[in-house]
């Protein structure tokens, strides 16, 4: 994918360079809340066989995030990076038998960031940009329905909103926390789909 590409030449291009002023990076563990649309695994069930279903999804994982940035000034910066959303998980019992299914993601993100310093050690921002995401589907049926099993990828490009917090803890390291919210990720036809609400809090280093 063209955005892919050019997400991570930007995010190496950062890495390579940040030893002059302005470039930044960031290393967060995340905790994300995701919402898996069951229709996509309750309809291939259903097609195959199942009668009596009952399902149920469940989704909260703790992964990782790293990102690169540059700061033009205390008002603005744009970063790249990868986010690890974690998995979302599916459940499913019917007349003489039973499923399991799952929908994960993770890719490349590219944002701007607009700040408010509110002091001179603690700032608010905005961020407004795009995820590149992989998505996988997993499904695994037994007894009327086995034959709605399979696996199924794909890629989707999703708008990414988010607000965070930075603190300063020195000249050169702060302490960062971040909400981001992805709706979308995957393809109602192939894989359904998950929304992503993140909350991130780890330390940024400004070169």
């Amino acid at each position: 994918m063209k955005l892919q590409h050019l997400a991570s030449f930007a995010l190496l291009a950062l890495s390579t360079t940040a030893f002059a002023d302005g470039f930044y990076g960031v290393g967060e563990i995340t905790r994300s809340n995701l919402s898996l649309d069951r229709n996509h695994f309750d309809g291939a069930l259903l097609a195959n066989g199942a009668t009596g279903l009952s399902s149920s999804d469940s989704g909260n994982s703790t992964k990782w995030r790293l990102q690169g940035g540059y700061r033009f000034n205390p008002n603005l910066a744009v970063e790249a990076g990868y986010i690890d959303f974690g998995k979302a998980k599916y459940t499913a019992s019917y007349s003489g038998g039973s499923a399991q299914g799952s929908l994960k993601a993770g890719g490349v993100d590219v944002a701007a960031l607009l700040s408010l310093p509110l002091s001179d050690s603690f700032s608010v921002f905005g961020k407004a940009g795009v995820v590149a995401a992989k998505v996988d589907s997993r499904l695994s049926a037994s007894g009327a329905a086995v034959a709605a099993s399979g696996d199924a990828s794909t890629h989707v490009v999703r708008p990414l909103l988010g607000v965070g917090a930075l603190y300063k803890l020195s000249d050169h390291v702060d302490l960062r926390a971040d909400y981001d919210h992805v709706s979308g990720l995957g393809k109602s036809d192939k894989t359904g789909k998950m929304g992503a609400n993140l909350f991130s809090l780890g330390l940024a280093y400004n070169f």
